[in-house]
């Protein structure tokens, strides 16, 4: 199996992340794209050897991203926000925000990593969405995958366990929900009460379930390798994604605030809207995984303080978080 990491970003906490990319990411099979903004005093140069120092050979695309050298997606970001019905103050915020540069660098990534596959004739299996300033707090090794049906009807008995010591109730619906936002590590099934999970289906989706010809462990067994679905943590902050289904996403680069799903919030064209309304087009079911401690890494940048979430070495100290933005 070939996974692409997208990693973009600004370098101010790279330092800081890039154990915890190299320890949960990096595996045979694995490739790297970068699109980075240098924000610091060292030179591109510098950073470029530092980075193949870190991943070696699974690094294969660094594009440092500068804004003034790309002045036709200024002009055309221009014509994007003129076209976007929201107030002036909106379209000012969005023009001086990361929110569209964030897509931009993703798109610019994307097709680094589409031309590298046309090169070697092949196409990735899966991509995952990493973040300079995030790390996943668990391996990214797609275990999932390797489940026997036995396993995944154990697995759902522990959900279904967990669901009701929670006094959440047990439907076909929450069991698929917590099953998916918890694939990352069993580690976060006992902390089930805790998750701030959601589950947003595709409007041709299939819930798992038992026929005549097939166990309801064998159903979820092929939605696992087969389904329309995306992993992500936190909205639109980290995503795990079948390549095959990975083309609406990038294209926000360009059409940032033009989807709008039927679905959508009263800001739906911030980036996190647009993420999932790119989603809803390209018939993706959304499985989000947060929690309200992992949420302060994000929401609070002003307060954050490294001691609430690692150690002195660096070590997480929350075995159940699966994420964490790291501010400082």
């Amino acid at each position: 199996m070939r996974t692409c990491i997208i990693l973009t970003g600004a370098l101010r906490t790279i330092k800081k992340t890039m154990s915890y990319h190299k320890k949960h990411l990096i595996r045979e099979g694995v490739d790297v794209i970068l699109c980075v903004q240098n924000d610091t005093q060292e030179s591109n140069d510098s950073w470029t050897n530092w980075f193949y120092d870190q991943f070696g050979s699974h690094l294969i695309s660094i594009e440092w991203f500068a804004i003034q050298d790309h002045q036709e997606w200024i002009a055309h970001r221009e014509t994007q926000l003129k076209n976007m019905i929201i107030g002036n103050n909106w379209k000012d915020y969005l023009r001086h925000s990361g929110s569209m540069i964030e897509y931009f660098q993703l798109q610019l990534a994307y097709m680094k990593m589409c031309h590298y596959e046309q090169i070697g004739g092949f196409q990735y299996d899966y991509i995952v969405r990493a973040r300079t300033d995030s790390i996943y707090a668990k391996p990214i090794d797609f275990h999932w995958l390797y489940w026997t049906e036995e396993e995944i009807r154990a697995r759902v008995v522990m959900i279904k366990e967990e669901l009701q010591l929670s006094k959440i109730p047990i439907t076909d619906q929450s069991v698929l929900t917590y099953f998916m936002t918890t694939i990352i590590s069993d580690d976060v099934i006992p902390n089930i009460e805790r998750i701030l999970a959601e589950y947003s289906p595709c409007e041709t989706e299939w819930l798992p379930h038992e026929t005549e010809t097939m166990t309801y462990q064998a159903a979820l067994w092929r939605y696992l390798h087969y389904g329309r679905y995306i992993l992500t943590l936190r909205k639109n902050n980290l995503y795990i994604v079948r390549r095959n289904l990975f083309h609406m996403i990038p294209t926000l680069g360009t059409m940032y605030g033009f989807l709008r799903a039927p679905n959508s919030d009263d800001y739906w064209f911030n980036a996190e809207g647009q993420f999932r309304s790119a989603c809803y087009y390209a018939c993706l079911s959304v499985f989000d995984y947060s929690t309200l401690y992992e949420d302060r890494s994000v929401a609070h940048a002003n307060e954050w303080n490294e001691a609430d979430f690692f150690d002195l070495d660096g070590g997480v100290l929350n075995p159940a978080m699966l994420y964490c933005v790291v501010r400082k």
